[in-house]
């Protein structure tokens, strides 16, 4: 059975990351795994006392709890499902040796929001966003659970026929929609414009559809989007990555400024540029 990874803290803002992953494998099927990582040592022979519960044991059951409590007060259809914890100092190493060595299709986490993506928005998301082998959903901590009608792929136009598959093979599991978003400085030139509806034309199918807007050097490809998701509240964003400093800044930072106002409310799901 293919599998979602959910990172908690057992913090409330955590709790919009686990809801979303459990309306995504209620619809896919898939089993959930409910990650948590205990910052501390490792029980040993020196620092175990036998009559006491490990660290590990206590926060498997405190996790247990957690879960449990979430599907009974959102009254949330049980699937398969399990807990982990792993123990250690370094969460971040921690949490990706446990993805890599692990079959899953996703992983799901969630922001702390606050109405703005700081430069490390949470320092686990953003280590996350650059480092994630497989595609990371990213759940800002108000998302309440709603059907997801529309999905964004906001596209470079490079290796479009491949990203686009993958977007659309998502989308197909919940029978929504497809926007392609591409902004471009020159689009005001005929030229320029002719070549990209020639793209389009290339890749254009039922439930799929494209939109070129001009984009102004004073501001990022996030506040263009911004702008738009603003407008037509999309279900979730799907962006592909180069996993890199360069890339990161580019997407969230405003020239040199070291935050941008994000739509907080709106999930993304990020995929690894090939």
């Amino acid at each position: 059975m293919q599998k979602i990874l959910v990172t908690t803290d057992y913090s409330n803002n955590s709790k919009s990351g686990i809801r979303y992953a459990i309306q995504l494998a209620t619809k896919t099927k898939k089993e959930l795994v409910f990650y948590h990582v205990f910052e501390g040592v490792q029980d040993n022979l020196w620092n175990v006392d036998s009559d006491k519960k490990s660290n590990k044991e206590y926060s498997l059951e405190k996790l247990t709890r957690f879960i449990n409590s979430i599907y009974k007060s959102y009254n949330l259809k049980r699937g398969k499902y399990s807990c982990v914890v792993d123990v250690g100092i370094d969460i971040n190493n921690i949490m990706l040796n446990y993805i890599k060595t692990n079959n899953f299709d996703y992983v799901c986490i969630s922001t702390r929001g606050g109405g703005v993506i700081k430069k490390i928005m949470g320092t686990t998301t953003s280590w996350l966003i650059q480092h994630c082998p497989v595609p990371l959903i990213v759940v800002p901590k108000n998302y309440r659970i709603s059907p997801i009608k529309e999905v964004w792929y906001a596209s470079d136009l490079v290796n479009i026929k491949n990203e686009l598959s993958a977007v659309q093979e998502f989308a197909q599991l919940f029978k929504a929609k497809v926007h392609v978003y591409h902004y471009d400085y020159m689009i005001e030139l005929e030229e320029v414009l002719i070549n990209l509806n020639k793209i389009a034309a290339k890749h254009i199918t039922k439930g799929t559809y494209f939109h070129f807007r001009k984009m102004k050097i004073d501001k990022t490809i996030s506040e263009h989007l911004q702008s738009d998701m603003t407008k037509h509240k999309p279900s979730i964003v799907v962006l592909f990555t180069k996993q890199n400093k360069n890339w990161y800044d580019r997407i969230f930072l405003r020239n040199n400024s070291n935050e941008v106002a994000f739509d907080t409310k709106t999930p993304l799901l990020i995929r690894k540029k090939k």
